[in-house]
């Protein structure tokens, strides 16, 4: 079977490389540039697979065939668009002339583009699922991800009609055959519009508290996320779905003394914690986001720090050059322990700046004070 991933992201090598393994001849479509590199190098991916008992960590450099253009004459049996669903405006319309007969397959967060899909694409040329087993991030040009071994993680796949194709099921069997555990649905709009709802919720959560280990320690965080999480599973029932149908959902909607330990006990499994943290390093939005609130609170702790509050004691009592010399030091550790961007010693620098200057008026204060008592003496 000839597959091709239409984005070279976490979810699509590593999916890619799976089903490479159980016997399918895959193909990875890169960005105009990228082709070269890849070819010579291959895709380094650094995995942790939970599937078994025993965690297998394995770290291996991926060589599927490489292309960068996708022609309409092509002879794939299967497209798996694993790009972030805010790139489909960019994708669709070179689909609509490069699919050819190729069974399209949009494995991403979706939300609200299917009327938008149906721009570009007949029904017939398409179908969903979700890649539920597979997160994680990149680093160096390198792919981290996890392969979640937890009973409930799956590959949901269907079509937007809810009927059973043998298209689905073909695609079923080698997922199958790859042991990405595949569950045919009748409803996968229904799955993805509500996952997609429980996902905004605790991708806020995890980065209100700083990480997903930090997540599950903190009751007051889970209550507000399932809090969060069952404002977007109601706006699903506005639109008429019933997120009741979803087996999965119903932990959102119990009361919160029973719901919390469990998403804790869930949330604590170490494959989702790094496929969280992963997702969200990687998201562009929320990455970014998420690395505000890790500045803001580091820069939030380094005002906390010994020479800082010297700065505000200059004004109470005489602070001697001993303590000022060991503030600066503890300060200049703490500082090393971290990497901090231009932007965040552009603030550090204004605080030192205020800081001298500070010092600079005490001293001209208390120069012209001892003058004054000199005199009166």
């Amino acid at each position: 079977m000839k597959i091709l991933i239409y984005g070279a992201g976490v979810v699509g090598c590593t999916y890619g490389w799976q089903l490479s393994k159980a016997g399918c001849d895959v193909t990875v479509l890169v960005r105009k540039g990228q082709k070269e590199f890849v070819q010579k190098n291959g895709i380094h991916i650094i995995c942790s697979d939970f599937r078994e008992k025993v965690k297998k960590d394995t770290d291996i450099i991926f060589k599927p065939t490489v292309i960068d253009e996708l022609s309409s004459n092509n002879d794939f049996e299967y497209i798996i668009v694993s790009t972030n669903k805010l790139q489909l405006s960019t994708i669709l319309p070179s689909l609509s002339k490069s699919a050819g007969k190729a069974n399209v397959v949009f494995f991403q967060n979706n939300w609200d583009v299917f009327t938008e899909i149906d721009k570009y694409l007949k029904p017939e040329q398409y179908f969903f699922a979700f890649p539920f087993m597979v997160g994680g991030g990149k680093e160096d040009k390198s792919i981290h991800c996890a392969i979640s071994g937890l009973k409930y993680s799956n590959t949901p796949l269907g079509e937007k009609d809810g009927r059973i194709t043998p298209r689905v099921e073909k695609l079923s069997i080698i997922l199958d055959k790859a042991n990405l555990k595949p569950v045919i649905s009748n409803q996968i709009l229904v799955w993805l519009i509500t996952h997609y709802a429980v996902a905004a919720g605790l991708s806020a959560g995890i980065m209100s508290a700083g990480s997903a280990s930090k997540f599950i320690e903190n009751t007051a965080i889970i209550k507000t996320t399932m809090k969060a999480i069952r404002e977007g599973l109601a706006i699903c029932e506005r639109m008429g779905i019933n997120p009741k149908t979803e087996k999965a959902n119903r932990l959102y909607l119990l009361p919160l003394f029973i719901s919390v330990p469990i998403a804790k006990k869930i949330y604590g499994n170490d494959a989702l914690q790094r496929m969280f943290d992963g997702h969200i390093n990687h998201s562009s939005a929320a990455s970014d986001v998420y690395k505000r609130q890790i500045k803001y609170k580091y820069m939030k702790d380094i005002l906390q720090e010994r020479f800082f509050q010297l700065l505000l004691e200059c004004s109470q009592r005489k602070v001697s050059v001993t303590e000022f010399t060991e503030a600066i030091e503890e300060l200049a550790t703490h500082l090393a322990d971290f990497s901090c961007n231009e932007q965040d010693y552009s603030v550090l620098l204004r605080y030192f700046s205020f800081g001298l200057h500070r010092l600079k008026s005490y001293r001209v204060r208390f120069e012209q004070e001892k003058n004054a008592l000199l005199a009166f003496n």
